[in-house]
């Protein structure tokens, strides 16, 4: 792996892909460890730490702190390889590692997600973080691949409203143009990473497929990046709101 190549690039369009940073052995392991957290772990969840699927059969939606409860997850956040790749493309200071998060997109129930940018709920200043990507399964556009904008970090945190979509609460009041910055599908293989910038504008499209499209996120940031304390007191309140009243 050319980290910094992949720095560069991340750099430049906001976004970058690494192919094969996990074997399948690997990826084997991480589904067992991810069916154990789901059987013992899931059920225990609070609210605002996971999110179903608005079906009858209400799948897992997305699941988040993961690395708080288990040790596995915990560890992923120390990968060498990751954090090699988290130090090039940071390497004014330490990097903190934030967390770890599960993204479903179940079978023929994954919704969509609106098109966002993450600092629109992190509120990082400066905004010197990423999101790294995991794929589980192979992710494709029929079945909810991301959709990344390239060059949007460069634009700045944009305005965001209240989406009433449970687990992706923020979304872009108007869209970042394609044209100026056009869409680019982050479509994965197991054991793939995608890395985008929390002021890269991104989306997913439903899964309509007979496939699950399961990913892990991991926040990766600069120790330069502080909470906007203003910015996430107001985000919170939007959140209480969609709590109140949830999406029927």
């Amino acid at each position: 792996m050319d980290v910094q190549a992949v720095a560069d690039e991340f750099e430049a369009n906001g976004c970058a892909m690494v192919r094969g940073v996990l074997s399948a052995a690997e990826i084997a392991r991480l589904e067992t460890e991810l069916a154990d957290f789901i059987e013992r772990v899931a059920p225990t969840l609070p609210q605002g730490d996971i999110f179903y699927e608005d079906s009858a059969a209400r799948p897992i939606k997305s699941m988040f702190r993961m690395d708080q409860r288990s040790d596995y997850f915990r560890s992923l956040l120390v990968d060498p390889r990751l954090l090699r790749l988290m130090e090039a493309i940071f390497p004014y200071g330490p990097v903190v590692r934030d967390y770890v998060a599960y993204f479903g997109k179940p079978a023929r129930q994954g919704s969509v997600a609106p098109a966002h940018q993450d600092n629109a709920f992190q509120c990082w200043e400066p905004p010197e973080s990423l999101i790294a990507t995991l794929a589980i399964d192979q992710s494709t556009p029929d079945n909810g691949a991301l959709i990344c904008q390239r060059g949007s970090h460069k634009l700045g945190l944009q305005p965001h409203r209240p989406s009433g979509v449970m687990g992706f609460s923020q979304m872009l009041v108007e869209p970042v143009s394609t044209d100026l910055c056009p869409e680019v599908q982050m479509c994965m293989k197991p054991g793939d990473l995608c890395l985008h910038h929390i002021n890269c504008v991104h989306r997913s499209d439903a899964n309509h497929t007979a496939r699950p499209r399961r990913q892990l996120a991991m926040g990766y940031r600069s120790a330069r990046a502080k909470k906007n304390e203003e910015a996430a007191r107001k985000y919170r309140a939007d959140l209480d709101a969609l709590y109140q009243h949830p999406q029927k």
